[in-house]
């Protein structure tokens, strides 16, 4: 029948963001075995895809963290020269 065929929302998503909705759920497969038992399968699925966004978000936070204690590192190793350079000029000028 003509009125068999399920429509595939994810078509009227921009092809970008459909691509990246296919990643999420091809990462969230890996609990396969979790959301197949549960009462909701499809609520459980989301669920899953949700713990996996949430797992790259603090991966994410966690490498921006590092960066942050880099960037502040090599500021205050700056700051500290700078400080260092016209404590060095003032003595000079009192020469």
């Amino acid at each position: 029948m003509f009125f068999d065929a399920r429509k595939d929302w994810k078509q009227f998503l921009n092809a970008d963001d459909e691509e990246n909705l296919n990643i999420v759920l091809k990462k969230a497969m890996k609990y396969r075995s979790a959301y197949k038992n549960a009462d909701d399968i499809k609520l459980a699925q989301l669920w899953c895809a949700v713990l996996e966004l949430s797992k790259q978000n603090m991966l994410l936070q966690k490498r921006l963290g590092r960066i942050e204690d880099a960037f502040n590192a090599m500021t205050e190793k700056i700051g500290a020269a700078e400080q260092d350079r016209k404590k060095l000029i003032d003595s000079l000028e009192r020469f």
